[in-house]
């Protein structure tokens, strides 16, 4: 429980407790808010970042608005993120089958499996997918669509009912060359979909299920569907709204998945351009910095209504009624607005313009806030009679029969094979090629190698030495600075309300609604004035003013629960704030540090869309965008650069196999909320 509050007058006595929150206010003020606020003032002038700076008051946002450009990155943005929702499916599955396995060595076994796919830098997948199962001719995703008869019907669809022109008969479709199949593929990549640490997170609530009541549902003959129902998915239903609303809050902000795939002009006719690319690309190919300004400042007021959106969707159970009744008024305002104007301003948009009025006419009628009354509905009866919350046959044993329950079983079991199979294909394909010549690639992409080619690792390993040396040493550091600030300034709200606590609480919320790329463009023009560009340190130091964010907000509660008669008893005893938290926070924080840690550490490994913009000598490169240098180049050897795939893939494999206790004790012990 939070700490008690504590007057103005009496802060002399416990003063020296600021002294742990001001590095990390000194951080993020500089690194965080100089640039939004540099963003904002920018956004009014005509800009190029250095020489040039004409006031031009709010033509930028006028001309942004009319831009079409603009509002099609916004429908592609719109678009994967309702598909976000489809590639859950496979997480869920897989989490639900794994946790329903009997013996706890096996559902380790399981866990220890999904993470190595799980890990592989997004960067390396993405590269994947782009070289080999994208590919015209020879790629593996038309090899499966012909192999299955799947390429058969998308002909027959294709020339019977949609007339899309896309595929033909005998023609092998060109998936990133094809304005019409570019969407497709930014949607594809990445199947099965099983990545971002979603399986362990349901995992992690799923095991707050009792299996005594597993156990009497099985006594009382309850199906595997009413069990998932009236059980599992409940129980999930808080993750699930965590991820929907981060995945789609990540495809407006986020440029570097699609960069990679798609290059900085977003592919074919620039079909594949999110909000973020366009804003990109404005500031560094346009020299347009201004403009880039006035992107941002729209990303970031438009992700802050989206959050607070989803915060009133969650939170509608608690409202007052004055509160809902002004909130139904606006929504319905809004949504007749926008209806409205799908037929007169947004008509070439219309499919997302009637997708969000319709939303925002159905939020005051319950429509959306329906699930979540219908979970607290199912937890109040859970708590009140948990018998009665599965539905049950007592008339029967068994109905389901040992048929039944075996081949249960077995399709539990090799649905998570079947997953597995997909997500260790990129791996599979890394360490097979890597092997190869490229005359054998090309006559068996897929085949073992016949000869296992060392040298081929020892060219990587020459190549990619010194990048693999600098991401090691930033993640490192990025890492251990950003926990040390983290857990300081989490004990210095955790520990007492002090005067000020509330409004830098309220600055650090702000922050992790606000896109950290929507500040690029200012935080590379300040990178420049403090001769930071083309250095390491403002890689570790902007990482680190970044990742602190989220850690503080974990690492707070934590502190909070931590018994306040240890505190007490170690004032007694004469011990300062200092002394308090090198003998009590410190030791107790092993475990929520490791989770965070290792998150963090994944996060600045797998980052490359700052170091592309930031570092320009090869040799400070981290790994992540040398590779992306390395698979550019117009004649490839794809033994080495499979080699080079899997060395940059290694360290962080090792790192979460070593650590995956510690990860797993970080999640249950409450870590991951929602």
């Amino acid at each position: 429980m939070a700490g008690r509050a504590l007057q103005w007058k009496h802060v002399r006595h416990n003063w020296e407790i600021y002294l742990f929150v001001v590095p990390m206010l000194i951080l993020i003020g500089l690194f965080q808010y100089y640039p939004a606020l540099s963003g904002i003032i920018h956004s009014f002038y005509r800009w190029n970042g250095a020489d040039v700076s004409e006031y031009r008051g709010f033509y930028n946002y006028t001309s942004l608005l009319k831009n079409n450009e603009f509002w099609q990155s916004f429908e592609l943005a719109f678009t994967l993120g309702i598909w976000n929702l489809v590639k859950m499916i496979p997480a869920v599955a897989v989490a639900v089958c794994i946790h329903r396995c009997s013996s706890d060595r096996l559902q380790f076994f399981y866990r220890c499996l999904f993470v190595i796919p799980m890990v592989i830098p997004g960067i390396v997948v993405v590269l994947i997918w782009r070289s080999f199962f994208f590919e015209a001719t020879t790629g593996f995703l038309n090899r499966i669509l012909d192999a299955s008869g799947l390429m058969n019907v998308l002909v027959w669809l294709d020339h019977s009912l949609f007339h899309w022109g896309v595929f033909m008969a005998g023609q092998q479709p060109a998936w990133l060359g094809d304005p019409k199949l570019i969407i497709a593929a930014c949607i594809l990549w990445g199947f099965p979909w099983v990545g971002s640490f979603a399986v362990l997170m349901y995992l992690a609530k799923l095991q707050s299920i009792d299996k005594e009541i597993y156990e009497a549902a099985d006594v009382d003959g309850v199906s595997w569907w009413s069990k998932f129902t009236s059980l599992e998915f409940p129980m999930l239903a808080g993750s699930l709204r965590i991820v929907v609303i981060m995945a789609i809050i990540e495809t407006i902000k986020d440029a570097g998945m699609i960069l990679a795939l798609a290059g900085m002009t977003g592919g074919p006719g620039g079909k594949a351009t999110v909000p973020a690319l366009f804003m990109l690309r404005k500031a560094f190919i346009d020299q347009d910095m201004g403009y880039a300004c006035a992107i941002g400042i729209i990303l970031t007021g438009i992700l802050m209504i989206l959050q607070k959106f989803s915060n009133l969707v969650a939170q509608w159970a608690d409202l007052t009624r004055g509160q809902r009744t002004r909130i139904r008024l606006f929504s319905l305002t809004l949504g007749i607005g926008i209806l409205a104007g799908s037929h007169f301003y947004f008509a070439e948009y219309r499919f997302v313009s009637l997708a969000v009025g319709l939303l925002l006419l159905g939020f005051p009628y319950g429509v959306l806030t329906w699930p979540w009354r219908r979970l607290a509905a199912w937890r109040e009866a859970r708590r009140r009679a948990p018998a009665s919350v599965l539905p049950t046959s007592r008339d029967r044993v068994n109905p389901m029969g040992k048929t039944t329950e075996w081949g249960l079983r077995v399709l539990k079991h090799a649905t998570i094979w079947a997953v597995l199979a997909a997500a260790f294909l990129p791996l599979y394909i890394m360490i097979v090629v890597s092997f190869k010549t490229n005359q054998e690639f090309y006559l068996d992409p897929a085949g073992l190698p016949t000869v296992l080619r060392w040298h081929y690792w020892v060219d990587a390993w020459v190549a990619l030495s010194p990048c693999l040396a600098n991401s090691v040493f930033i993640s490192i550091a990025t890492t251990s600075l950003t926990l040390m600030l983290a857990l300081a300034a989490a004990y210095f709200f955790a520990r007492f309300q002090m005067p000020l606590s509330g409004l830098f609480w309220n600055a650090i919320l702000i922050l992790m609604m606000m896109p950290a790329i929507a500040n690029l463009i200012p935080l590379f023009i300040l990178l420049k004035d403090l001769n930071l560009l083309n250095t390491l340190s403002s890689l570790i130091i902007v990482g680190a003013s970044g990742g602190q964010i989220f850690a503080v907000f974990v690492l707070r509660s934590f502190v909070e629960d931590i018994p306040h008669a240890l505190f007490e008893a170690a004032e007694i005893d004469g011990a300062n704030h200092w002394q308090q938290f090198k003998t009590i926070v410190i030791p107790m924080s092993g475990p929520i540090l490791g989770t965070v840690g290792i998150m963090n550490f994944v996060a600045v490994w797998n980052d490359f869309v700052m170091p592309l913009i930031v570092i320009r000598d090869y040799e400070k490169l981290p790994v992540t965008v040398a590779l992306l240098r390395m698979a550019g180049e117009y004649i490839k050897f794809w033994g080495p650069l499979m080699a080079g795939y899997m060395i940059a893939s290694l360290p962080v494999i090792f790192i979460f196999l070593s650590s995956m206790k510690l990860f797993i004790k970080g999640l249950t012990a409450g870590a991951v909320k929602g």
